[in-house]
């Protein structure tokens, strides 16, 4: 084979897909859900704050327009906050739309590493930020009463 997952350290068997598809958020593509609605598996819930990432598979360019449309999922193949996978050979790859062709060799995707720090509005009011201009020598614009 030419790719090997783990997740958390354990091999994963992969089935037989054309790709796969690693999830921080439920949201892809341009707002498709690869990983589906909620139904009674040995997966829990995924949300963004869990510290989880997903692993979907799909079985070809057919199959993610299925995915797109909202007909079908992916397949659901782990969830882990450790993914490493072993590329046999050079691979196609993309990563939040930009697509390179990776060489052979261990790719480990962290959830910890995709964590951003926002911006918080601060609650106090903002000190005006205008600037005082004040004419220079005291001469000022002439008034119309001059």
């Amino acid at each position: 084979r030419e790719v090997r997952l783990e997740v958390d350290g354990k091999v994963v068997e992969l089935p037989p897909v054309e790709g796969i598809i690693i999830l921080n958020i439920l949201s892809w593509g341009s707002g498709a859900n690869p990983w589906g609605p909620e139904r009674e598996d040995h997966f829990s819930k995924p949300n963004h704050w869990d510290g989880m990432l997903e692993v979907v598979g799909v079985t070809g360019v057919v199959h993610l327009g299925q995915i797109q449309s909202g007909l079908r999922s992916a397949m659901r193949i782990a969830q882990g906050g450790h993914i490493k996978i072993h590329l046999n050979c050079e691979t196609p790859v993309q990563v939040d739309g930009e697509p390179w062709v990776q060489s052979a060799g261990d790719v480990v995707v962290l959830k910890s590493a995709l964590k951003a720090t926002m911006l918080k509005k601060n609650k106090m009011k903002r000190r005006n930020t205008e600037p005082n201009i004040l004419p220079a020598n005291g001469e000022g614009c002439k008034s119309s009463d001059d």
